[in-house]
């Protein structure tokens, strides 16, 4: 029936839910890309309403997924800094750096070309770097296939921090368990 009821061993690596912890983090990014994403469209509209803002209407469905894309990276990239924040206790400290990074090193708030080239390379593995590359161009009236590229590679960029995400939650884990600790300090 159910194993993790009956066997003491396997309840034990369960903890309280019947379900993957894992899965769980996973799953708790969903809310806050869906939030990122409701955030960036009303950002868009007001924009378009009070700066003059013009996107062509046949790139809207290419933006709204360029946005859906860009919030779940944003999400996957924050869970891994929680998990970050599970082992040290300035984890506000770890935030106010990584949102300074990603302000300067993703072409978002200081062009890109005006970088030194570590700093772009840098900028590439982040975050919204692929995402804002992808909406300029559908925002410049290029089709999706054009977008395509960069649309990629920020799933992968998301993708990569979901992976990491999930490395650091169970290695941490497994550290606190064998330390019976929380943090290292």
């Amino acid at each position: 029936m159910r194993p993790y009821l009956d066997d003491p061993a396997a309840a034990y690596g369960r903890l309280l839910s019947p379900r993957s912890r894992t899965a769980v983090f996973l799953g708790r990014v969903l809310p806050y890309a869906g939030n990122g994403l409701l955030i960036a469209v009303s950002t868009l509209t007001v924009g378009s309403l009070l700066l003059g803002l013009r996107v062509p209407p046949p790139a809207l469905p290419g933006l709204l997924l360029t946005l859906a894309v860009g919030s779940l990276a944003c999400g996957f990239f924050g869970l891994t800094l929680g998990a970050l924040g599970l082992r040290f206790r300035d984890v506000w400290v770890i935030s106010n750096v990584s949102v300074a990074l990603l302000l300067l090193l993703t072409g978002v708030n200081v062009p890109a070309a005006g970088l030194p080239g570590w700093m772009r390379a840098v900028g590439e593995a982040l975050p919204i770097t692929h995402a804002a590359r992808a909406a300029r161009t559908l925002a410049a009236g290029d089709g999706l296939a054009a977008a395509a590229g960069n649309l990629a590679a920020e799933l992968a960029v998301g993708a990569g921090y979901a992976v990491l995400a999930a490395l650091l939650l169970r290695f941490f884990e497994a550290e606190s368990r064998r330390r019976a600790s929380l943090d290292t300090l």
